[in-house]
């Protein structure tokens, strides 16, 4: 495997983790819109016909995001010139700003951690351009959120070179984790196995569900091998369908199918405003976001033009479980969304 900048994140949290070459669908859409961002921050919209309207809605917004960071400064986006080497590590960057110190990733999907990614990044660039101090942001254009990371040299050069000592650590062991599905091991990953080979085949005599629930640390086991299990189903099923399609049979299993979802794109519907009634139609949208009605008045009303505060409300709150990896999560800095 050929260590990269962007392989990092995973390394931190499982030194053994290998990337799959077949990536799917999002990593595909993920490289293709950085393509189209690197062109559309230069003024470039050839790509538009090639896009569909909501990918275009969220370039769109890192574009601006990354402008409104630049103010008049120059970014660069081309792929020769935003390439970067640290420590026998070699990666390429979305976008830099050489004037202030900044350089700028585009992201799709989620919100996860890629500070060590970017801290790489951030040693690539300041070993080039001599300075000691280096901002990235990341732009996270579906989640319409910028996450900034800022680096000494010597806190990214103590981070990056962390990471590539465990993953060159001869006695390293894999760590399950929300990463797990990308690896290339993830069906031979011996951690893994032994979850799924617990979670099929309980110790105890018989087993006794209440005792799980009773005890903490046959709890949390317990919860992290379903997550296991809950892994390999889908890709169990995802195997099933193909068989199926292919004219095989599988014991208790049958395809089903059914018409994708029929809309009205937004800009459409607003043709017939007038005579369809604004209260029918905003009825029919449902209630709008807290944060997206604060960047509409933002971006729309006058400065001076207070908030309506007494119009916000607020729904029942919820209560959720979330897998604490084994290594304490990165401190970031999460930037109001103030850009469309």
């Amino acid at each position: 495997m050929t260590l990269r900048p962007s392989n990092l994140p995973k390394l931190a949290i499982c030194a053994c983790f290998e990337p799959n070459p077949d990536a799917g669908p999002a990593a595909a859409r993920g490289t293709k819109l950085d393509g189209v961002f690197r062109r559309r921050v230069l003024g470039d919209k050839s790509d538009d016909s090639t896009v569909v309207k909501e990918d275009l809605d969220a370039l769109n917004w890192a574009v601006n995001a990354l402008r409104a960071i630049a103010g008049a400064a120059e970014i660069i986006t081309a792929e020769d010139r935003c390439k970067i080497e640290c420590l026998d590590l070699t990666g390429t960057a979305d976008a830099w700003l050489p004037e202030l110190g900044m350089s700028a990733d585009l992201k799709t999907g989620q919100l996860r951690n890629y500070r060590e990614q970017m801290a790489a990044y951030a040693l690539g660039f300041m070993e080039a351009t001599f300075r000691t101090e280096w901002t990235s942001h990341l732009l996270f254009c579906d989640q319409r959120q910028i996450v900034t990371h800022r680096f000494t040299y010597e806190e990214a050069k103590a981070l990056v070179s962390e990471v590539i000592a465990r993953f060159h650590d001869f006695g390293k062991e894999p760590t399950v984790c929300e990463y797990c599905s990308w690896c290339a091991k993830s069906e031979t990953c011996p951690a893994r196995v032994q979850l799924a080979t617990q979670a099929l085949a309980p110790a105890e005599p018989a087993f006794n569900f209440e005792l799980v629930l009773a005890d903490t640390e046959k709890l949390g086991a317990f919860l992290t091998a379903c997550s296991v299990l809950d892994d390999f189903r889908e890709r169990a099923e995802e195997a099933a369908k193909k068989r199926l399609i292919a004219g095989d049979k599988i014991p208790g299993r049958s395809l089903s199918s059914r018409k994708g979802t029929e809309f009205v794109y937004h800009d459409a519907v607003g043709r017939y405003i007038d005579r369809l009634g604004f209260g029918a139609v905003l009825g029919a949208y449902g209630n709008l976001s807290a944060a997206k009605f604060r960047q509409i008045w933002t971006e729309k009303m006058p400065s001076d033009a207070p908030f309506p505060e007494d119009l916000v409300q607020r729904g029942a709150g919820s209560v959720s479980l979330r897998r604490v990896q084994p290594k304490a999560a990165a401190k970031t800095v999460t930037q109001p969304n103030t850009t469309n």
